[in-house]
């Protein structure tokens, strides 16, 4: 490993443990205050807001990233960048209506409060957010701006965590503390567009319907994966939630939170394997990166299941107990996970989107199908078996795929006009 990608590995683990930190403690505080039931339903409107933020999104920070360092000539780098800041700001008010629609959708068969108004606005609010989270830092790292990125994807995280504080001193309810978090993270994400257009990653330029065309055509094929990727890590909280109510969905999702804080150096491998691929420089990087996060997320992993297991009832209380053995099931399936996070940003970063989607969709199909089977039979615990088996089966599908393209296949050709990286 080279010093320049040791460095740029080191700041983005940093940033990532950031970000880590912050939703976490968002998480933590979260259930402390409201115990397992009312933070159940707050789980499910995070849950939908994630989802609503990636479907409103519809790929095209994918395609962005996969495009723009090819880019070169000035004027179409500005219609490109122009097209996609409108269509972010699309996303995100369409992000919270589909975010209110899915807690609609979910209240009949998990609990009624999904459906309280003041629940669905704080539903609204924070989808908008996420909508934010996931096309902002995409022009970042789009440019190669990985410390911008990173850095801001933290500050929205911390502002979640500043709203959940804030929140909890007007009022200890899940809509409340929903509502704090979706306002801490708007409000980050406005200062972040504001550094985005003074380094000219944002444009407010028209759109043009060519560039939109091509990011929507290329971006709704990478899709798959990323709606794919969140039913596989989001499903089993509705599914959990129908079958056993909103309090074993607020036990099993701090667990899943404790053991998600392990992807901090797989996630920082990923973005970097992403950029040299679409640089066509990711061929020997793979059977390099995928070991070492592996092995990164076993130590991380070993220090969280000590810590959990200590201190999980201590904490949070006698009702969250269950947490502790479920912890250790869903930590495995993070090191399983692990070279997912590598393998899957090496293809959308090799503009192979065709590929992409259908790991997606083939692998949400079945974790909807695993789910379906192991949350009736064994509730929480076979959820989370479900989930590693899930995971297993993503990590080595995606490896397959990414060394096949990358030693049999050429990267996508761009125009001649794209051929370099872009600049910040």
């Amino acid at each position: 490993m080279t010093a320049r990608r040791g460095s740029t590995l080191a700041l983005l683990t940093t940033a990532s443990l950031a970000q880590t930190v912050g939703s976490a403690l968002s998480a933590v505080l979260a259930s402390s205050l409201l115990g397992p039931h009312d933070r159940g339903l707050m789980v499910i409107g995070i849950t939908s807001a994630t989802l609503a933020g990636l479907v409103a999104g519809m790929g095209t920070g994918s395609s962005l990233r996969s495009r723009l360092p090819r880019v070169t000539a000035p004027a179409a780098r500005e219609r490109l960048l122009a097209t996609y800041t409108w269509w972010s700001v699309l996303a995100a008010l369409g992000a919270g209506a589909v975010a209110a629609a899915l807690c609609l959708g979910c209240a009949p068969f998990i609990d009624a409060g999904l459906s309280a108004p003041r629940f669905l606005v704080a539903a609204v609010v924070v989808a908008v957010g996420y909508a934010a989270l996931t096309q902002m830092p995409d022009a970042w790292y789009a440019a190669g701006g990985f410390r911008a990125g990173g850095s801001w994807a933290a500050v929205m995280a911390g502002g979640g965590l500043l709203g959940v504080v804030l929140g909890a001193l007007v009022d200890r309810s899940a809509d409340v503390l929903l509502l704090g978090q979706g306002l801490g993270m708007v409000l980050a994400a406005a200062g972040q567009s504001i550094h985005l257009g003074r380094v000219g990653l944002v444009s407010l330029r028209a759109p043009v319907l060519p560039e939109l065309t091509y990011l929507l055509r290329s971006g709704t094929k990478a899709l798959g994966l990323t709606v794919g990727l969140t039913l596989a890590l989001r499903a089993d909280r509705y599914l959990l939630g129908a079958a056993a109510g909103a309090a074993a969905v607020g036990i099993y999702s701090l667990a899943a939170t404790l053991s998600e804080t392990i992807r901090m150096v797989p996630a920082a491998l990923g973005q970097l394997v992403s950029r040299e691929v679409a640089l066509g420089r990711g061929h020997v990087r793979l059977r390099r990166d995928v070991p070492l996060a592996v092995a990164a997320a076993a130590g991380i992993g070993l220090l969280v299941a000590a810590g959990g297991w200590l201190f999980i009832t201590p904490v949070f209380g006698a009702g969250f107990s269950p947490a502790r053995p479920l912890l250790l099931i869903l930590l495995l399936a993070e090191i399983l996970f692990a070279p997912y996070a590598v393998a899957s940003r090496g293809i959308l970063g090799g503009g192979w989107m065709g590929t992409a989607g259908s790991i997606g969709l083939l692998g949400g199909i079945g974790a909807i199908a695993l789910y379906g089977v192991a949350v009736p039979l064994w509730g929480m615990y076979g959820t989370a078996a479900a989930s590693a088996l899930c995971y297993a089966g993503l990590s080595l599908a995606t490896c397959l795929l990414l060394r096949r393209h990358l030693t049999s296949l050429p990267l996508p050709q761009a125009d001649p006009d794209r051929r370099t990286a872009a600049r910040v």
